[in-house]
């Protein structure tokens, strides 16, 4: 009896483990709201060396099935903000400082949909 209540749950198992893995995951959608707007964009920010110092380079990634036009700044440079236009699905980065003594800064951005 025990042998056949474990094939039962094992099978079982399997068996929500497939069609879990087989349910299409939804896109994102602006359409969703303001909170799902910020799952569908990510910020981040990257010193390169250059000629004469650091260039500080923010990078948005659009994870979304839609246009985003952003604005980008920096902790260092706060202003002014930089727009972007993200495609669907796209990354691209900007240059916000040349040649920085400094490597370190933190990036931010805005995003809305086109």
């Amino acid at each position: 009896m025990l042998v056949i209540m474990k094939a039962i749950v094992r099978s079982l198992f399997v068996t929500l483990f497939v069609l879990a893995m087989a349910v299409p995951e939804a896109p994102l959608s602006a359409d969703d709201g303001a909170d799902s707007m910020k799952n569908c964009y990510n910020v981040r920010g990257e010193a390169r060396y250059g000629a004469l110092g650091y260039n500080h380079i923010v990078i948005v990634t659009n994870r979304c099935d839609l246009t985003l036009k952003c604005e980008v700044w920096t902790d260092v440079d706060p202003s002014p903000r930089v727009p972007l236009t993200v495609g669907p699905k796209a990354t691209e980065e900007t240059t916000c400082r040349i040649n920085s003594p400094a490597r370190g800064f933190k990036a931010f951005g805005e995003c809305k949909k086109e």
